[in-house]
Order: structure tokens, then sequence, then C-alpha cells
């Protein structure tokens, strides 16, 4: 017997023990019709943010959440932002610890902005007017007291905070001209803010050579070999300086291709975002474009600077997709962060380990990865009885890389469901906020989220 003999025999065979499980469960599945939109996509930790400023004092100056200025009201606000900086600043305590006072107030201004639907993207400073040596303490013990002051008041609000922007230090908190820059000063702030903040918390350094300094590492891959840094998966980048000269405005103390190729390995698993200013070539719409996809940008200040958002805004986005003839500010709005579009679904059959699957195709269109894990559940529905069955996946959105497309599968029992009409249901949820994620398709959301398409599971007879 030759080997395409044997081969055929056990297929034949092996269909021949398998045939009462195929024929068992008939079925027909019809997707729906996958479109994408250029629809603005209301969805958490990402987007455009703008700033809005506290200063601590030691005298109670908002006597309650309600009182805390700029925060809009949850009841009638409809935002189109996400995220919104926060910045407190500690110049009034430039030579002492912090008082009881103080810090009672910063728990009123969290404790305001907790009640909406806004992260925050919180930074703590000493200087408002480019001023920092003169306003942030004179010794380093200062900052690190305040560090510790200051942490069991914002860690109350975790779940809210996305990020902490920069060590105290610098110029409006961007850690440049400040006396506390030195190699040991660094990685001196830095440990004292990773040991306090909340692990869950993101941090971040306003350049690629602070974050190497702070490290130790050249770079994620060198990183991700020492599991025990309380900055691996955590420590990203705030760049306040995005395409505002071949550097950055002193941002790179490298190559730009080289800083850009380092910010594409490390911002695939942190945050990386800031401000794009000074009109001029770099963020020319198509080079903004073709960088942010690169450096993974999940959020912009949304006014800074205004020449450049201004330039964006008349500026028409050119491309080989649904996006072509938007302007270049809807463009990179709808693109910043992570933005899911559904491709495709269909029914497998699994004969290796007897199994039919859901394959469910999903392409991250956005320029980069939610940092927040979002949990995944498909949902069928009867529509003749309407009763419900849920499948969680094991699997979260971190596997939804910027510019792939992935293929999830989720098992179906059919000897679960009984024979009838079912429509599949696909939610993505962030369990934070408790709201749906919402996909770049021309599909209704709805309360089990987007549907799939129609499975038919016949009878025996049929």
């Amino acid at each position: 017997m030759n080997k395409a003999i044997a081969a055929a025999v056990l297929i034949f065979s092996f269909l021949a023990e398998n045939i009462q499980y195929i024929n068992e469960y008939p079925f027909t599945y019809t997707p729906v019709l996958y479109l994408e939109s250029t629809a603005y996509l209301d969805n958490p930790y990402i987007g455009f943010y703008h700033i809005y400023g506290y200063i601590l004092k030691d005298e109670i100056a908002y006597a309650s959440p309600k009182d805390v200025p700029f925060v809009p009201d949850p009841e009638t606000t409809q935002t189109k932002e996400r995220l919104v900086q926060i910045q407190i600043n500690l110049c009034r305590f430039q030579e002492q610890s912090l008082t009881e006072t103080a810090l009672s107030q910063l728990d009123t201004i969290l404790s305001a902005w907790s009640e909406t639907n806004y992260s925050l993207l919180l930074r703590f400073l000493y200087d408002w007017d480019g001023n920092a040596p003169k306003t942030e303490p004179n010794d380093i013990s200062v900052i690190l007291q305040h560090m510790e002051q200051l942490a069991p008041v914002y860690n109350k609000y975790a779940d809210h905070i996305f990020m902490i922007h920069g060590l105290f230090t610098g110029n409006h908190g961007e850690m440049h001209h400040t006396h506390f820059d030195s190699p040991e000063d660094l990685k001196l702030l830095a440990s004292k803010l990773a040991e306090t903040a909340d692990p869950s918390i993101y941090l971040s350094v306003r350049t690629p050579y602070q974050w190497r300094t702070i490290t130790g590492a050249d770079n994620y891959e060198e990183l991700s070999a020492m599991p025990d840094s309380p900055y691996l998966n955590r420590l990203g980048l705030f760049n306040d300086g995005m395409f505002g000269t071949e550097a950055d405005t002193g941002t790179y103390s490298r190559p730009r291709a080289e800083e850009i190729a380092y910010q594409d390995a490390l911002c695939q698993t942190v945050p990386n975002g800031g401000e794009a200013v000074i009109d001029n070539p770099y963020n020319d719409l198509d080079n903004a474009v073709a960088d942010m996809k690169l450096m993974h940008v999940s959020y912009l200040n949304s006014v800074h600077d205004p020449s450049v958002i201004n330039k964006w805004k008349n500026t028409i986005y050119t491309g080989q997709d649904v996006f072509n003839g938007v302007t270049g500010f809807e463009y990179v709005r709808n693109h910043l962060g992570y933005r899911y579009v559904l491709r495709s679904s269909s029914i497998v059959r699994d004969y290796i380990n007897g199994q039919v699957k859901l394959r469910v195709a999903i392409e991250n269109v956005g320029f980069s990865k939610s940092y927040r894990p979002f949990s995944f559940c498909l949902t069928l529905r009867n529509t003749r009885t309407q009763e419900t069955f849920s499948i969680p996946l094991k699997e979260d959105s971190t596997c939804l890389v910027s510019g792939e497309t992935a293929s999830l599968e989720v098992p179906l029992a059919m000897e679960n469901y009984p024979a009838g009409t079912y429509e599949l249901y696909w939610q993505t949820l962030d369990e934070t906020f408790g709201e749906p994620i919402r996909y770049g398709n021309n599909l209704t959301l709805t309360d089990l989220g987007y549907l799939l398409g129609s499975l038919r599971i016949k009878t025996s007879q049929e």
C-alpha cells in the first residue's frame, strides 16, 4: 500500500468514526454585512484631552466635590473626549510637607472628577510659568516626601487615573529646566513614584533618554528580560514636543528614525501621547500620521498647538480606506489609541478536536492597542423564546495589536442549544466604567453587543 492510499484510508477511517458527530448538529450560519464606519467612537482611555489646573493650599477652597471648578456635570454633559489632564500645583509647599488640609483638597478634586466618565492624566508640578528652578524644592527630599503623602489620596481613585505624567519636576512638570535631572535624581524619584503609586496606574517620563536612564535598559526587549523591574509594562512616555523639530524639540537624544523605532517596540505595551507643536513639515498630515502609527500615539492635547490642530482641520486626508475625504483632524481623532473593526465571522468545524467554533476576525486600525484589558463575550439569543446563552472568552483586548487583524475563536457546544434560530452578538466590555466598547462598523450597538449573524440549528428530521 503506497503512502497516498494509506493516508486516504486513515482519513476515511476517521470520518467513519466521527460521522455521527458531524451530522448530529446540522446548521447554517449567515453573517451580517460588516461595513466600516468613519464615525467618532466614544471609547475610554484614548483621544484628545483638555488641561485643568488646581493649586493646593493650606485652606479649604472647595467645601465639597460640587464646588470644584471645571468639572462637567455627568448628568447633562455629552462629551466627545474621554481623557482629561489634571495638573496639581504644589508650589505653595516648596520647602515644607503638605498639610492635611491640602491633602483633603486633593481628595475633593479627585472625588469630583471620579464622578465623570473621564479618565485622568494626572500631573503633579511646582511650576506653570516656565520657572521651575525658582518654585520647585531645593532639596529632593521634599519631593520624595510629597510623593509619599500624595499617594494614599490619589490611589483611592486608581480606577479613574490612567497615567501619572512626569516626576513632579521641571518647567510645566515636563522634567526639563530642573535641579533634579541627573541620572541619580531621575532614578531616585522614579523609584519612589513606582513604589508609592498603585501598580494599575501607568507612569510616564518626558523623553526616551529618561526612560532608558531610569530603567537601566536600552530598549523594551532588554527591559522585558528584567521581570522584577517595577517599570516593566508600566513606564510610558508623554511627548509634549511632538513633531516640533527633527528631535521633537529636544525629546530625542538619538537620530529621529532610531527613536521612532524605539517607540514602535516600547509603546505596544505602554501608552504614548502628548502635544503636537510648531507648524512645520514634520506635522504635515501625511508625515504626522506615518509617525503616529509607529509611535502608537493614544492621546493628544486638543488645543495645543493651535497652529498644528488648525492645519489638520484644514487638510483633507487621502487614502485607500473609508476615511478618504475626511479632514485630517477627524482622521487623527478617530485613530488615536485603539479602534476595532469587525471584518468577518464564520463557523468552522474542528474535526481533530471534535468541536464547532465561531471564528471572528477583528482589525485594530487605531494607532495603538488598548492598554487596559477589555473582556469579550459571545451571546446567542433564541429568536423564538428569547432565551440567551453567554460565552465569555479567555482572551482579552490586549491581543488586538494596532495595524493587525486577529482571529478569535469561540467553541460552540451545540448540544447545549435546542434546535431553532439564534442571533449571535459580540460584546467587548470595559469593566472599570461598566460600558461596552464601540466598534468602527455601521452596526447598531445593542444591550447584548453587535449582531454578528444568524445561526440556524436544524432538527434531525430537517
